[in-house]
């Protein structure tokens, strides 16, 4: 068994690192992956058409894109384009003859169309009764199963686990001997002329060089062509449509231009290949360019074309009716049996996990506990500190009182009067600050002996009054973060706020805040004989 030659042609289920492809060498084959995440059966003819010499000499051929077919083309409008490429794959794989699996892949992603689904799923497995290929249906098995919306979803809700692949890879392998050759019908060979224009074409008329990416997977001959490149194709070629372009690397939007311009907009980071879903348009016409728009890029790799004779897919289709048509793979080609047994596999991740579950959650829910009473404490403290507050407040206010009673003067006069916050004012914000208001209480007070007297029960309690108030807003802000204030600069009067910080009265508050945090190295001094003479200057000369 071992030296023969396997060919992958399909998406992401055949490119994972340690999937099919690592159960099937393990077994000695040798494996060309022709694979590319969201391959299409557009991709797949392109592939083939490419690297005809590699399929030619191969031994089996495993091949999918049902999912990507079904993508690409979501609608039932858009079908008739997708069963067309679909059928020139299938004559193309069948006039290689040699051994062909098809694979139809699940499709859970609860975004496609449901007809669109079954049809293009029942129209493969159509074709592959006409041919004589081979049938491994995980569809078909997830859905007899109930697992198709359950197992793949434990991994990332679109593939398979690595380790199902892989022992599906095994099985194959083990089981090469078995599979068919295609039927021995004379099928006639009525596609189109395919031509691939590559990168090195191009290359000569922009007197570019083309360079060569590569990664552990892939090897490209690529051209680099940006927003000041334009790609004319050559007349020769008048008579083909554009069905696919090979990128590696792209972003930004693109455009043919012929009689009309088509603007065409990508923006992938890694190998691709895009079909033309409508390629009707494309025509080659006379001095026809591709040229990226500005700010667009691309390592250009190839154009894949179709000669514009072909007879359209013309097999009138109901598609609804073919939806729900029975459709059964004979006995000898279907090979669903070698599908691992992924009933039990789930069953034993559901009975590992739910065991594991509760072990890994026990410390997740100790710190929750933890942290709950660490909060709870914290919660009690802050209450605790705002009560504290709240009564030191109200003793300030009795012996203000009490002052105020003992000089003979009114309450209102030894209290100044409190900014509260306006909403919708950036200007009322700033009177709220502490600066403000501090500066707002030392102009007040500084009128009079009196006020020189009771100046220091004044500034005391604006300043824990203010502490007590910020306190309180940051619990609510704690409990509801939609309460927070919006900042300055959204507030139609910002410009007259920025002033309102500069003026004598915010700078008077914000001197006298500095100096109460360096009280123990003269600060008050250095507040009343150097600090408020300074902006009184400074007042005084912006004034003039």
């Amino acid at each position: 068994m071992l030296n023969k030659n396997i060919v992958l042609l399909g998406g992401s289920a055949f490119v994972m690192v340690n999937g099919i492809q690592v159960g099937l060498r393990k077994k000695g084959f040798k494996v060309s992956n022709l694979a590319l995440g969201e391959t299409s059966a557009l991709q797949n003819l392109y592939e083939l058409k490419r690297n005809y010499e590699i399929l030619k000499n191969s031994d089996l051929i495993i091949t999918s894109s049902n999912v990507n077919d079904i993508g690409i083309y979501n609608n039932i409008n858009s079908l008739k384009y997708s069963f067309e490429i679909i059928d020139w794959f299938y004559k193309e794989l069948f006039h290689l003859n040699k051994k062909i699996i098809v694979f139809i892949t699940p499709t859970p992603q609860t975004w496609l169309n449901e007809i669109c689904i079954k049809s293009i799923n029942n129209f493969h497995k159509k074709l592959a009764n006409k041919y004589g290929f081979n049938v491994i249906d995980l569809q078909e098995f997830y859905i007899k199963t109930n697992l198709l919306y359950t197992f793949q979803a434990l991994r990332d809700g679109a593939h398979d686990f690595d380790f199902v692949m892989r022992t599906l890879g095994e099985n194959i392998a083990n089981n090469f001997h078995k599979f068919l050759e295609p039927k021995k019908n004379n099928f006639p060979y009525n596609n189109p002329t395919f031509k691939i224009i590559k990168a090195k074409y191009f290359s000569k008329k922009l007197s570019k060089e083309c360079f060569i990416k590569e990664n552990s997977s892939f090897k490209e001959e690529c051209l680099f062509i940006d927003h000041d490149d334009e790609l004319e194709i050559d007349q020769k070629y008048n008579d083909y449509k554009i069905i696919g372009i090979h990128f590696w690397d792209s972003k930004g939007k693109f455009k043919f231009i012929n009689k009309k311009e088509i603007e065409w907009g990508i923006n992938f980071s890694r190998l691709g290949f895009t079909n033309f879903t409508h390629f009707d348009d494309l025509s080659i016409k006379p001095n026809m360019k591709f040229k990226p728009l500005l700010n667009s890029s691309m390592n250009f790799i190839s154009f894949f074309l179709v000669k514009n004779d072909y007879i359209p897919y013309s097999q009138t289709t109901n598609f609804e009716i073919l939806a729900y048509e029975k459709i059964t793979i004979k006995k000898e080609y279907d090979f669903n049996h070698l599908i691992p047994p992924i009933k039990f596999y789930k069953e034993i991740i559901d009975e590992y996990c739910a065991i594991m579950d509760s072990r890994k959650l026990a410390p997740l829910q100790k710190q929750i506990s933890d942290l709950s009473q660490q909060n709870l404490k914290i919660n009690q403290k802050t209450n605790l500190e705002l009560a504290n507050l709240e009564q030191d407040l109200i003793f300030k206010k009795l012996q203000n009182k009490k002052l105020a009673k003992q000089m003979g003067i009114k309450i209102n006069a030894i209290m100044p009067k409190l900014t509260m916050i306006n909403p919708n004012s950036a200007k009322a914000r700033i009177h709220n600050h502490l600066s403000y208001k501090l500066g707002q209480a030392l102009i007040e007070n500084s009128k009079s002996i009196f006020g020189f007297i009771r100046m220091p029960y004044v500034l005391s309690y604006i300043k824990d009054k203010h502490k007590f108030e910020q306190k309180i807003y940051e619990e609510k802000i704690k409990q509801d973060p939609n309460l927070a204030l919006p900042s300055l600069e959204t507030y139609p009067d910002y410009n007259e706020a920025l002033k309102e910080k500069e003026c004598f009265t915010y700078k008077l508050g914000e001197a006298l805040i500095q100096a109460n945090k360096n009280w123990y190295g003269g600060g008050y001094i250095k507040f009343i004989f150097k600090d408020v003479p300074r902006l009184k200057r400074e007042f005084k000369k912006n004034k003039l």
